[in-house]
């Protein structure tokens, strides 16, 4: 007798549920993917976002966070239309060509994404503990969320996501209705709220509306959920359950750090360039409101770094892996004992590549020039992604309900745009950097 696939895994479920209620019970992923999305510097971009324009360009991030909705969403779909791998999905599509153009990616982001985000954990452990080393810090961060990767399952990675996200959801919430009181709040909200335009700023709204969220998270998604054995077409509602609290999250996040710039700075013509000031603008907290609001805005901006340094490893060590896993075994990557997990031993050379990286950066600094073509590169992989998508969504062999339908092939196309141009921007200040 042939044991079907689910019996070798009876905890998880056997059918996606049918109810609200049920999909509220398993989500988890999208929890995953949008505090890996957020980090120090989205932080920073909402909070001088509230300080520059007050809440007028909320929608701006509305707008930002509904086109990364749209990408994840048909990437899911993707996922959904076959037990396949999400590279291996591309691969039917352009054949090597992107999972070479993701990997080169995910390789310049993850030779400066752990040491940016590890330091920066370091330097808010050291404001909170005073007089903690910072080498030994940054290790002991570094050293944690590898463990955890390395032999945890994606599960227990997911509840441990969970636990520092409701810390940080409820921190940066409690220091919205902070700094919310008072009439001179009252006065900067009715002023702003009306959502304008900026003069003279449209790239600088487009940025914006590129800047919250992350891309590679966006591509881990359909990792996520394949471990949790989301597959088919049934899981559709459930998916979209889970990434609409997902950013519903985000957005929760851009708002309320946009009031807590637009009600500490706006009118002061004072803006927040690097993480230096976030520990410059927690001391100002803790002088005019106290030290415990000075302490939950710091354990909130941990949670925030902490959780992308996990859920940032994650996706770079999935999307990296499935990138070799096909390359090393295309056209047969889909063969029996070769499917993609995080016990995959491309998934552990990747993650022995990000822990070689950071402790590398770390100890040297981030050269000018790498940084610049970091950036320039890895802002093609939302423009490249909305391609593949709308190459892989409209195919005959997709299945009718994930195929796109007008609206997707839309909203897809204006990501491609957006971004592309976006991309293109990014280029050319890194080529005028490169030849300053």
């Amino acid at each position: 007798m042939t044991i079907p696939p689910s019996a070798a895994a009876p905890h998880e479920p056997l059918q996606a549920p049918r109810t609200t209620r049920g999909r509220l019970r398993l989500i988890g992923p999208g929890i995953v993917l949008a505090l890996s999305s957020v980090g120090a510097s989205d932080m920073i971009t909402t909070l001088n976002s509230g300080a520059e324009h007050g809440l007028a360009l909320i929608w701006v991030f509305t707008v930002g966070i509904l086109l990364k909705f749209v990408l994840s969403e048909a990437v899911a779909r993707v996922q959904m239309s076959g037990d396949r791998s999400l590279m291996s999905h591309m691969s039917t599509a352009g054949g090597r060509l992107f999972p070479v153009v993701f990997l080169v990616a995910e390789l310049l982001v993850g030779l400066f994404f752990g040491a940016s985000v590890v330091s920066v954990c370091a330097m808010i452990l050291q404001s909170l503990i005073p007089g903690l080393p910072f080498w030994p810090t940054a290790i002991v961060v570094l050293a944690s969320a590898m463990v955890m990767l390395w032999v945890g399952r994606y599960g227990f990675v997911e509840k441990v996501m969970m636990g520092f996200g409701i810390l940080m959801f409820f921190g940066i919430v409690a220091l919205a209705i902070t700094t919310a009181q008072g009439q001179e709040a009252q006065e900067i909200a009715t002023q702003t709220l009306v959502p304008v335009m900026p003069g003279g700023s449209l790239i600088t709204v487009l940025s914006l509306i590129g800047g919250v969220g992350g891309a590679t998270g966006i591509l881990a998604y359909s990792f996520w959920i394949r471990e949790k054995a989301w597959r088919g077409v049934q899981w559709k509602a459930t998916i979209r359950t889970d990434l609409l609290i997902s950013y519903g999250v985000v957005f929760v996040f851009a708002v309320a750090m946009t009031m807590v710039g637009a009600f500490l700075l706006y009118g002061q013509g004072f803006t927040i360039s690097d993480n230096g000031a976030m520990f410059a603008m927690a001391d100002s907290l803790g002088a005019s409101l106290g030290g415990f609001v000075r302490l939950v805005f710091l354990l909130s901006f941990l949670a925030v770094v902490y959780t992308s340094v996990l859920g940032g490893f994650s996706g770079i060590a999935y999307v990296t892996a499935d990138c070799l896993r096909v390359l090393r075994r295309y056209p047969h990557q889909d063969a029996p004992g070769l499917d993609m997990s995080s016990k995959a031993p491309e998934f552990r050379i990747a993650l022995i590549y990000l822990t070689i990286c950071a402790l590398a950066i770390m100890g040297t600094g981030r050269p000018v020039t790498l940084v610049l073509i970091y950036a320039a590169i890895s802002a093609f992989i939302l423009p490249v992604l909305a391609i593949a998508l709308l190459v892989l969504l409209n195919r005959r062999g997709i299945h009718e309900t994930l195929r796109n339908r007008a609206p997707a092939n839309v909203l897809l196309s204006v990501c491609f745009l957006l971004f592309g141009f976006l991309a293109a921007v990014q280029v050319v200040e890194s080529v005028g950097g490169l030849l300053a």
